[in-house]
């Protein structure tokens, strides 16, 4: 079985995706989909059907591609300048994301809050952990903001984990404090 999403290709909120499946795995799946919401908007459809015809994504994806690879290398290149000694990162060779490791005990949740406060917003690694680890890493996306913006942010980003990590600031460090801690869920 083969999925998909035109979302990332075409546009960003195009909730249209693709299955390859045997014909018995895809009836089961229609059901699953009307029980669910009905169906995918016929507008929205016929749009990637479109497009799809006029050859859109072949002209296209070279042009995200060289984009996103931009992106990516902006990041990587300022967290390797800027970064401190302990923390750590992935090399995409796929996706939009960077995800990063803090020195252990580190709480990434924590780090968040100081991140804001100079204009840097991430994703706490936390959700990403099944297991409830996690709690010292991070996403970073590289997918929207501008080079400039990128080498920006991970420069200020990296001074609030040099702050952390100089001053031992004890809320930085404690592990027990998770996203929930800091960001309550309403309702």
């Amino acid at each position: 079985i083969l999925t998909g999403t035109f979302s990332k290709i075409l546009m960003p909120g195009l909730r249209v995706g693709w299955v390859i499946a045997p014909e018995s795995v895809i009836e089961r799946l229609v059901q699953a989909k009307q029980t669910a919401d009905l169906h995918t908007g016929t507008f929205s459809q016929h749009l990637v059907l479109e497009m799809l015809r006029a050859g859109f994504p072949d002209n296209h994806l070279p042009l995200l591609r060289a984009g996103y690879k931009e992106r990516r290398d902006t990041m990587l290149a300022a967290l390797a300048e800027h970064a401190p000694d302990g923390v750590s990162w992935t090399r995409p060779e796929g996706g939009l994301f960077v995800f990063v490791t803090l020195p252990k005990g580190m709480s990434a949740a924590a780090v968040l809050v100081e991140a804001l406060k100079v204009g840097v917003a991430f994703v706490p690694g936390e959700a990403f952990h099944v297991d409830g680890t996690g709690t010292n890493t991070l996403r970073l996306n590289f997918s929207h903001p501008s080079p400039d913006r990128i080498a920006e942010g991970i420069r200020r980003l990296c001074k609030v984990w040099k702050n952390g990590l100089n001053t031992r600031r004890d809320e930085l460090y404690e592990s027990h404090m998770s996203y929930e801690s800091h960001f309550p869920q309403s309702g």
